[in-house]
């Protein structure tokens, strides 16, 4: 008795292990990295030091800050997501913002937080355009005052 329910536990439990492996494989996501705006050619990640803010003079500025980074979707396919990976190289709080930019000029955000974060321990923020019209940009934005000097290198995936 004992070794009949031993053999149709093992049977069950294989079974079940077999038809998991099966649903994996058919829904595996297929990810791209996505290029920097701006960046070297074909650059897919980018090393930051948050640096301070810029100074406004009138309608002009004395300095740049570089809180703002974009990475450009390819326009000829459909994503369901998009993975963006931050990783602190500096401990501490960040301010942390992600935008869906479409052609249309509008801006989704979907993210906005100030985590503190672990150095080398990786953020992952993941999400989804809404309806059928895909984003032709991914803009991270990280900076404020508290996150001036703190050091990350960010990278985003666009999976279908």
């Amino acid at each position: 008795m004992k070794k009949s329910i031993f053999l149709t536990t093992t049977l069950l439990i294989s079974s079940g292990l077999t038809l998991n492996f099966y649903d994996q494989s058919f829904s595996a996501e297929v990810c791209t990295p996505l290029k920097v705006v701006g960046g070297e050619e074909g650059q897919i990640l980018l090393k930051k030091t948050v640096s301070a803010p810029k100074i406004p003079i009138g309608v002009a500025s004395l300095k740049r800050d570089n809180w703002n980074t974009d990475f450009a979707v390819g326009s000829n396919v459909q994503y369901k997501r998009y993975i963006a990976t931050l990783t602190p190289l500096t401990e501490g709080t960040y301010s942390i913002r992600m935008f869906l930019k479409y052609s249309d000029t509008k801006a989704d955000e979907v993210y906005n937080n100030k985590p503190q974060l672990t150095a080398g321990k990786p953020l992952v923020i993941s999400d989804t355009p809404d309806g059928s019209e895909q984003p032709y940009q991914i803009n991270l934005f990280v900076g404020d005052a508290e996150s001036i000097a703190k050091t990350y290198t960010i990278s985003i995936k666009a999976c279908k």
